[in-house]
């Protein structure tokens, strides 16, 4: 009987949340195809996404070391987590004149490691980065088939988180910088319909805010381009607002230029 109310429970629920509240925003999930590892050359000079590539698994392990002894409770086994290691499989179309193949064919032959760094190209942000060495790069060439590459890069020290450990410049593959975030909240206005909006760093000297709304997720500009959207003064409370859709506030230069993101679920004063 309990579980059978708690069930209807639920459905009044899902019912208010119109319709099952249940979004990609929510889920915070990221598509494959938007991650790609990226070389640097050996000068540090440029990024390189690495050309045809279709596949990515990022390995991180640790070894195990067995902590067990005769008084260990309950009669189970224990574990410490030893020495960690990371390690990138890699593999897709073999483009053999571009310029990250090239690079790759020079380290694996040369035993030189690489400095590798996988980016989320959509919203243009660091991932992972470290130094690796170029373990495994087999070409096949099929008689009925494009010709692939795979690849393994063997860690080499750490793999640096930089969703943790951020960097400035966040450098993309382009060469180009990327936006950076700003954290943006939103709650309810003084009047009805309204709502105000708060955001962190507060506006540079002479930078202006852009905002633009809708239903999540909202795709994020890229860094330096022109916004057109409605101009914002970063304090006047805004009306017209859909409770529950997105709002994105972009900070540009003087000139409408993109340099900042980020984006809020919207709240509203209900009357």
């Amino acid at each position: 009987m309990k579980n059978k109310v708690f069930r209807a429970l639920q459905l009044f629920s899902f019912d208010n949340n119109n319709y099952c509240g249940f979004t990609s925003s929510a889920a915070k999930a990221v598509a494959g195809k938007d991650i790609l590892l990226c070389i640097w050359n050996l000068e540090g000079t440029e990024l390189l996404a690495i050309s045809g590539q279709q596949g990515l698994t990022i390995n991180r392990s640790a070894d195990q070391l067995e902590i067990t002894s005769k008084d260990t409770q309950g009669g189970y086994k224990s574990y410490l987590p030893g020495m960690k290691e990371w390690s990138i499989d890699n593999d897709g179309l073999y483009v053999p004149n571009d310029q990250s193949h090239r690079i790759l064919s020079q380290v694996f032959e040369s035993g030189d490691p690489v400095c590798i760094k996988v980016v989320d190209g959509k919203r243009k942000m660091g991932m992972f980065g470290g130094l690796a060495c170029v373990t495994d790069y087999p070409i096949e060439a099929p008689y009925d088939d494009a010709v692939t590459y795979s690849l393994t890069l063997s860690g080499m020290g750490q793999l640096v988180d930089l969703q943790v450990d951020p960097v400035s410049p966040d450098t993309m593959p382009d060469g180009t910088a990327a936006l950076e975030p700003l954290t943006v909240v939103s709650v309810a206005g003084s009047t009805a319909g309204g709502t105000n909006v708060y955001v962190n760093p507060t506006l540079g000297a002479s930078n202006k805010y852009y905002y633009r709304t809708g239903a999540a997720p909202l795709a994020y500009p890229s860094y330096g381009e022109t916004i057109s959207e409605t101009e914002w003064d970063g304090t006047s409370e805004l009306a017209g607002l859909t409770a529950g859709n997105q709002i994105m506030i972009i900070e540009t230069d003087g000139t409408g230029k993109a340099l900042k993101a980020g984006a809020a679920e919207i709240t509203t004063k209900t009357e």
